[in-house]
């Protein structure tokens, strides 16, 4: 069974909501301490609201995207406050559906600079032996079964998952001198707020229609949770450099 304790210290980015609130409540649930980092505050208020465990979570408002390259000083703050982290999960990203023919450059280097850079830099200096417990630490990146499984309107959403794929295989191999692991989990089509975005795209006749060909079902985002701390734990402390679906059968059928 995963358990933490209250003195492992976790990053969870993207915890607004979705994914990322799912993993933050998950982690604290577990007992650990999570840095639950988003941009919108009350959404973070919220976080702590809806957990029977809001001791275990510190809301940090940060806009990571504003200055990539200043990361590494607000780490540092983050790393004097609370000590050395346990974990990073890396869950902040944005889904952009638009056809090539629409797509201009900068709107391209814009998702990128979110769902790739930023988490390249997060884990360049989570990786610093100043601001991690050394053997046992863990980082988790979100990708998508997208950066295996096409679709239409999301070339570019899918190459910055698919960056992260290979991202986190090389980095894991340089990190295991390190004795930090790292993995990326792809989850499929969850029912999130993001639906409510896109509600042009994503109408109920096409959640219903997505719910008939994913094997197992449409997911929900504890089940990406489960499964991202099951990665962070010492359970899977020797397993290291995986792309994981996590995704009702979707990518297989």
């Amino acid at each position: 069974m995963v358990k933490f304790n209250n003195d492992d210290f976790f990053i969870v980015t993207g915890a607004n909501s979705g994914i990322g609130k799912s993993i933050a409540l998950k982690i604290s649930e577990l007992g650990g301490t999570v840095i639950a980092v988003g941009r919108n505050i009350e959404n973070l208020n919220k976080l702590k609201e809806d957990s029977n465990y809001g001791k275990n979570i510190h809301i940090e408002v940060k806009d990571l995207v504003e200055d990539v390259e200043s990361i590494d000083k607000w780490f540092t703050e983050l790393k004097n406050r609370f000590g050395k982290f346990r974990g990073m999960v890396l869950s902040a990203g944005l889904l952009d559906i638009i056809p090539i023919n629409a797509l201009s450059l900068k709107k391209a280097k814009s998702l990128f600079d979110i769902n790739y850079f930023v988490n390249l830099y997060m884990c360049k200096y989570f990786s610093d032996n100043r601001n991690n417990v050394g053997e046992g630490a863990s980082i988790v990146v979100l990708s998508s079964i997208a950066s295996i499984k096409g679709d239409v309107g999301i070339i570019n959403y899918s190459a910055s998952k698919g960056a992260i794929n290979s991202m986190v295989k090389s980095m894991a191999v340089e990190f295991s001198k390190k004795k930090i692991r790292v993995n990326s989990v792809l989850p499929g089509f969850v029912l999130t707020e993001m639906i409510d975005k896109w509600k042009n795209v994503y109408t109920d006749e096409y959640i219903e229609s997505m719910n008939t060909k994913y094997p197992l079902g449409i997911g929900k985002p504890e089940y990406i949770a489960d499964t991202v701390c099951f990665l962070l734990s010492d359970s899977a402390k020797w397993i290291t450099g995986q792309n994981i679906s996590v995704d009702g059968g979707a990518s297989i059928a």
